[in-house]
């Protein structure tokens, strides 16, 4: 089980546990202010679904997208795809959704 994130976040399918390592790799390049913002949204504290803002799904997908680079290939695309996932619906203007 894993979770299904809206605006192609997980075209290969992403567990539960595979969110949470990619935020705990993100803790050595993030500042501590981007950290908290991905924290806030990657580790909600339960499998239960819900939706980002088009505002908040911007500061997480900036805060990916930039810690990709930085992230051994494997962790970067899938930093780099849920990233994109949220900036595209921030570009919509639409809710970023995790079921």
């Amino acid at each position: 089980m894993g979770w299904s994130i809206s605006h192609g976040g997980t075209c290969h399918g992403y567990s539960y546990s595979g969110v949470d390592e990619l935020v705990h790799r993100c803790s050595g390049i993030l500042t501590r202010r981007d950290l908290d913002r991905v924290k806030k949204v990657m580790r909600p504290g339960s499998g239960d679904a819900f939706k980002v803002k088009p505002k908040q799904a911007r500061e997480v997908g900036e805060a990916l997208v930039l810690a990709a680079g930085y992230l051994p290939p494997e962790w970067g695309d899938m930093a780099r795809q849920i990233g994109q996932s949220a900036l595209r619906a921030a570009s919509a203007n639409e809710p970023w959704m995790w079921s």
